[in-house]
């Protein structure tokens, strides 16, 4: 590996990390955030977000990223103060946090393609300076005098230790003392089982390591603890040996001594002999190099690579499956039947490898949804909304590449959300509503796709004035031309906006067009559903992955297509006079239901096919809830078939998703069903 090499590596292994780091960071924001607005704030979160900016900042610096570093730099002096009670916890840091972080991300994602070099810092710089130099609130006399702490105690107290005593007594806690003796083979584990145990009813303010008085081959430890529980009430909790409970503040005995008063010498171990474990054997069994993880990170490129591969020995055992009928039918029985039965082995292997790559490749929805938190909370802040976000079905699974290219237009209908449909607080209180505003995502498995829900309770769509809009564009002439349903799609026409105002959110007349292409480019659909007065609701369906699929094969007017299983539900042989029509549109009666046809030959707007037969094939396809009938000259049968993309060059041409190599070295177009529906629908074909 030459340096070039070295140094691109390391750049992706800068940029996986700072990511992992940054989403972490992001979620923790969000709950610091609620607690901002007046509720109690956890320790361990404050120190969560303190110590995934300096691990940022560490990481940046080590890569040679300072800019990076520099920020991280003054985001962790910012929650440095926090974490010490130098700087109050208001919307005020709050924002200054928020700002920080989502300029990170963006340096972050820029460390990969140009560099981060001349990115303005000052403003952001600037907003954490003026959130440490606030003036602190006077403070009266230490609340911690009438405690009797002993010197030893407090001399031994990091600033930080100090600062969580002292917020502690002023929420008015019990604070206690926890002595314990514990073994040396075993003081780590025990330790960590009691500290999380009275992390449940206080918090832990500071633990302090000591030579053991009551075992031998042991060691002590104090914990000094905050808790609404008095010294007596914490003994049933933690009822355990060599261990004593202490309660400052009071006049009284201590709450507990098991072993040992103050001053008096340790009672001996009642434990047989034979049960007393060998410390020196102990210690040595605990020490050992693996790894407590089992997870290793795989860049996605390597994954495509292996993909590929497999879909080349999938045209290759198709290739051999041919060669073996051939043989089969030119009366090479027994050569035939030899090559037939390993190819059928070699089918089985190559299901289960492709198996275990698609597995790889999913990733649970949750975390396209983890993202989409920030987005809300900083865009309703900046509107002056109260939004609270609700994830459901976080746990379902979609190919990795499928979820980073519909993060984007996830988030656009988000904002579109807070800016267009959810009232402000005074209009939502005169409506009847709720002060706060609901955002549901929610995402659910369908056969073989996954369908992702985006729900508002905003005030809808004004349908009137989206209508007006188009007559002002040229695109109607009157209101009465479409229905509400059909004027819902000129939402996602290019440069269709109905909003007077241009801002940083929406408005520009990009955004919902694109929004549509993303999705029909990964061979999926989005469809609105629209409740004046109640919200809207956005429906994204997508195939769970585009890697190896299942495709039916099909020809018309000469040409051969591709078209993907998991859009057919059937396919049927109709004669011509079967076939109606209905406002100028072909449609057949299906089971006591009227279906739209769609000729490929006219759709494609190909010439040269033979005349229309008195019988043809109708391949029933859908996507969601909408059905399709595609009437072709043949059905050539079902094949595994890698999609491979067809360039920029070719990505305008409606209704084609890719292309992909059948077994007989022929390359031909795979459809987009969902863009091949919606182009029906809307009568456009």
């Amino acid at each position: 590996m030459n340096v070039d090499e070295s140094i691109g590596k390391a750049v992706k292994d800068f940029l996986a990390e700072a990511e992992e780091i940054l989403d972490q960071l992001s979620l923790d924001l969000v709950s610091l955030s609620d607690c901002a607005d007046g509720g109690e704030c956890s320790p361990d979160l404050v120190n969560s977000v303190f110590r995934a900016a300096h691990s940022l900042k560490g990481l940046a610096g080590m890569f040679g990223f300072s800019e990076i570093a520099e920020l991280g730099h003054h985001l962790e002096n910012l929650l440095d103060a926090l974490r010490l009670g130098r700087v109050e916890l208001d919307q005020t840091v709050v924002s200054a946090l928020f700002e920080s972080t989502e300029l990170l991300g963006i340096m972050v994602r820029s460390a990969g393609e140009a560099g981060v070099e001349g990115m303005d810092l000052s403003g952001v710089m600037q907003r954490i300076n003026d959130c440490l130099t606030r003036t602190p609130k006077a403070t009266q006399e230490s609340p911690l005098a009438r405690l009797n702490l002993p010197e030893r105690v407090l001399s031994s107290m990091t600033e930080y230790e100090e600062h969580r005593l002292l917020e502690n007594v002023k929420k008015g806690r019990r604070i206690c003392s926890i002595r314990v003796s514990l073994l040396l083979a075993s003081f780590d584990s025990e330790l960590m089982e009691l500290t999380e145990l009275l992390k449940q009813v206080g918090e832990v303010i500071s633990t302090l390591p000591s030579a053991s008085s009551a075992l031998d081959s042991g060691i002590d430890f104090e914990i000094l603890f905050g808790s609404e529980m008095t010294g007596d009430e914490l003994t049933p909790l933690i009822d355990r040996e060599h261990l004593t409970v202490v309660q400052f503040g009071v006049e009284s005995a201590p709450a507990r001594k098991t072993a040992r008063a103050e001053g008096e010498e340790p009672q001996p171990q009642t434990a047989p002999a034979e049960e007393e474990p060998q410390v020196p054997a102990a210690v040595e069994g605990t020490i050992s190099a693996k790894s407590m993880s089992r997870t290793v990170r795989v860049d996605i490129g390597k994954l495509d690579l292996l993909m590929n591969i497999v879909g080349e020995l999938v045209l290759s055992h198709s290739t051999i499956a041919e060669v073996a009928a051939k043989m089969r039918r030119d009366g090479m029985i027994a050569p035939s039947q030899e090559l037939g039965k390993a190819a059928k082995g070699l089918e089985k292997k190559l299901s289960e490898l492709q198996k275990g790559v698609m597995e790889i490749r999913m990733i649970p929805v949750g975390q396209l949804f983890e993202k989409m938190s920030r987005i809300v909370r900083k865009i309703s802040r900046e509107q002056g909304k109260k939004v609270e976000l609700k994830l459901y079905g976080a746990d379902t699974e979609l190919d990795k590449l499928i979820i980073e290219d519909i993060s984007d237009p996830v988030m656009h209908i988000v904002r579109n959300s807070i800016d267009h449909g959810i009232e402000t607080p005074e209009r939502r209180i005169a409506a009847g509503k709720d002060e706060k505003g609901n955002i549901t995502l929610s995402s659910y498995q369908k056969g073989n796709h996954v369908v992702i829900q985006i729900d508002d309770d905003g005030g809808g769509i004004d349908v009137g004035r989206v209508k007006k809009k188009a007559m002002q564009l040229g695109m109607i002439d009157s209101p009465d031309e479409v229905t509400d349903r059909e004027a819902l799609d000129f939402i996602f026409r290019p440069g269709f906006s109905t909003t007077e105002t241009v801002s940083e959110i929406s408005g520009r007349g990009v955004g919902m067009d694109v929004v549509r292409t993303n999705i029909a480019a990964l061979s999926g659909m989005i469809d609105l559903e629209n409740f004046p007065g109640q919200g809207t609701r956005f429906v994204i369906t997508l195939p769970i992955t585009l890697a190896i699929i299942k495709a039916l094969i099909i020809t018309t007017a000469g040409r051969t297509y591709a078209l993907p299983i998991t859009s057919v539900l059937e396919s049927i042989i109709m004669e011509q006079k079967d076939i109606k029509t209905v406002e100028r549109k072909e449609v057949i009666q299906l089971r006591e239901t009227t279906l739209p046809l769609l000729r490929l030959s006219e759709f494609f707007e190909l010439n040269g096919g033979a005349p229309a037969p008195d019988t043809c094939y109708v391949v029933v396809v859908g996507v969601a809830e909408k059905r399709l009938g595609l009437v072709v000259d043949d059905l050539l049968g079902q094949q595994d078939i890698v999609i491979k993309s067809i360039g920029d060059t070719f990505a305008g041409f409606r209704g084609i998703s890719g292309a992909a190599d059948l077994g007989d070295q022929r390359t031909i177009l795979v459809l987009d069903v969902g863009s091949v529906i919606s182009e029906a629908t809307r009568g456009s074909a």
